[in-house]
């Protein structure tokens, strides 16, 4: 701001002389020069002096253009202090030009002050080859705040994917002004594209496992059951019985590559469903034996219901599989507010406190007949929700698995 700015402001009411005139007097008493560029405070303490040595009409119009400035330099110290690049408009015909930039659009889009104030803002910042006409309606698609994700040019030609939110204000006389904010999400979504190929590539690759290998596999199977009912050799048919096994065995580690790679890193849609119910439907899928299921929760959970139930179905397995056939399971949920979230506990003999992280890597099992598998599934299922799952010694003195979220 300079002096012509400021008499500017009071000669929209009292007229040009007498603002010249007011103004001039008091940057004198202040030691300001008529071309010394004024900063806010200056402007302030020049509004100060006004209003003290006028009365009546100008001693208001005084009092009103120093809380305006007070307000524009705590915005301008607000928009100077954003992380995000930042911008303020004005607009002409809807064209927004630019009126203010913080130092982080400077940086990110590599515009100084100088070179930005001023200009249109699709001329800084539309990409090649793009419709500029796009950042114009950027601000006026949706009435209030608006977010939406755009590509931009900074001024050394690269094209950057941001995350801009705007908003327009009415202003001073009815001046609209705008305030848009950019967030850089650039590598964000190149990880997103990458991983969105890597998803496509791991599906491509299942179809192969699932036909390539099954089908040999199931003839293989198929075979060696019809020479069980037709050979009466003990000593072959014990060797066609542990071929048979390893054919079983095969098909459930296939089973549970397939269920890690297409389910166990994906949920579908999420309802409201009742862990109650949901544990006890998981139970009867599960050959339990003598075990014994407390469910001690009412709780309900968002939830994908055929997810979830296959995450209590492999735990399940997990704690017969180790605590026995007749061992205990509890199911509960943790009291009071504090967390939100479930756990499964059995009796059995426990996990070691060395041996607990790496139960769920796959592969890990310490069955010889087990796949290591069961408890990475569960794993992925929780954090394809959002949750986490940690494992602890029951209070039953066995093995307790906590999911929160």
């Amino acid at each position: 701001m300079n002096r012509t700015d400021l008499v500017s402001k009071f000669a929209e009411t009292i007229g040009i002389e007498k603002a010249s005139a007011i103004v001039d007097d008091a940057m004198a008493d202040l030691g300001i020069g008529g071309e010394t560029e004024i900063d806010g405070t200056d402007a302030q303490d020049i509004c100060d002096i006004i209003q003290h040595d006028n009365e009546g009409y100008i001693a208001l119009v005084a009092s009103e253009l120093r809380v305006q400035l007070a307000a524009q330099e705590r915005f301008d110290a607000l928009l100077g202090n954003i992380p995000n690049p930042a911008v303020v408009v004005e607009f002409e015909q809807r064209e927004p030009y630019v009126k203010s930039i913080n130092e982080a659009f400077a940086d990110s889009f590599g515009y100084d002050r100088t070179d930005a104030v001023g200009t249109e803002l699709r001329t800084l910042l539309a990409p090649p080859g793009a419709d500029s006409e796009v950042i114009r309606t950027d601000w006026w698609e949706q009435t209030g705040q608006s977010e939406q994700e755009v590509r931009r040019m900074t001024a050394s030609g690269e094209v950057r994917t941001y995350l801009f939110r705007s908003t327009i204000v009415t202003r001073d006389s009815s001046q609209l002004e705008g305030y848009g904010i950019y967030t850089d999400i650039t590598e964000r979504k190149r990880r997103e594209q990458q991983l969105k190929h890597q998803n496509e590539r791991l599906d491509e690759f299942v179809s192969i496992v699932s036909h390539d290998l099954r089908n040999p596999l199931n003839v293989a199977s198929g075979r060696t059951h019809l020479l069980l009912d037709d050979i009466e050799d003990p000593a072959v048919q014990e060797g066609l019985q542990e071929v048979a096994s390893a054919h079983e065995r095969m098909a459930q580690i296939l089973d549970d590559t397939l269920t890690l790679a297409r389910q166990g890193r994906v949920v579908g849609e999420t309802a409201s469903v009742s862990i109650e119910t949901v544990a006890a439907d998981a139970w009867q899928q599960v050959e339990t034996e003598d075990a014994a299921l407390t469910i001690e929760t009412d709780a309900t959970i968002e939830a994908d219901a055929e997810r979830l139930q296959q995450l209590f179905e492999n735990l399940y397995r997990n704690a017969i599989e180790h605590a026995g056939a007749e061992c205990t399971v509890v199911v509960s949920a943790p009291e009071g507010h504090e967390q939100s979230g479930f756990s499964i506990a059995d009796d059995g003999p426990g996990i070691p406190p060395d041996d607990r992280e790496l139960v769920f890597e796959h592969g890990y099992s310490t069955n010889s007949d087990g796949t290591g598998f069961g408890l990475s599934i569960v794993q992925s299922i929780a954090e394809a929700h959002g949750w986490s799952v940690t494992v602890s010694e029951s209070e039953m003195g066995g093995t307790r698995f906590d999911i929160r979220w």
